[in-house]
């Protein structure tokens, strides 16, 4: 998961590393080598311009800034809140992360990160959310959750999926169960119109 997430990061680093502002105020010309050695710190050779600074845009930066907060050891309610936020800012790119969030050992991010899989109205949501639904070791309130987001995706291979789960004896009940109600209520729209 953390490979992952952190390949992600790194796709997105370069562009909104640069873009950020400098984190004190730059040194007066006769003062920067008394200050530098005060501190210990080395001056760089040259001030070199930012060249991705003008690729960065806000949503890169926001996109990036949710990866790390969802990914980073950290206290589950803020956890949960940056995964919403991820959800909320509705960029494709944030799906495979999601997706390895799946595998979070606590429950709570698991079913945060399966609902803003959900959100997304977007084949590759679908494909992850079908991806949890057959999956064998996952618990069966996770498959549960996931055929109510496939519920949302409405198009012809979700509906194929969910129906294929209400089938299908392999599974477990409860699964079997929720897949033909979600099933039914797919269904009730199309039976209320003449």
């Amino acid at each position: 998961m953390r490979p992952l997430l952190a390949a992600a990061a790194l796709l997105l680093l370069p562009p909104v590393a640069h873009a950020q502002a400098p984190s004190r105020a730059p040194l007066k010309q006769g003062s920067e080598k008394q200050g530098s050695e005060k501190q210990g710190v080395e001056k760089p050779a040259s001030a070199r311009p930012a060249p991705a600074s003008a690729n960065a845009s806000p949503a890169d930066a926001a996109l990036l800034r949710g990866l790390l907060w969802a990914a980073e050891p950290a206290p589950e309610e803020l956890r949960t809140l940056a995964i919403e936020d991820l959800a909320l800012l509705g960029d494709a790119r944030a799906l495979d992360p999601l997706a390895a969030l799946i595998w979070d050992p606590n429950p709570r991010i698991q079913q945060a990160a399966l609902r803003a899989v959900a959100l997304f109205q977007h084949r590759r949501a679908e494909e992850i959310l079908g991806n949890v639904v057959r999956h064998p070791r996952l618990p069966d309130a996770l498959k549960i959750q996931a055929l109510g987001g496939l519920l949302y995706q409405r198009t012809p291979t979700a509906r194929r999926a969910v129906q294929d789960v209400a089938a299908d004896s392999r599974v477990g009940y409860a699964v079997q169960n929720a897949a033909r109600s979600v099933a039914s209520q797919w269904e009730a729209p199309a039976a209320a119109t003449p």
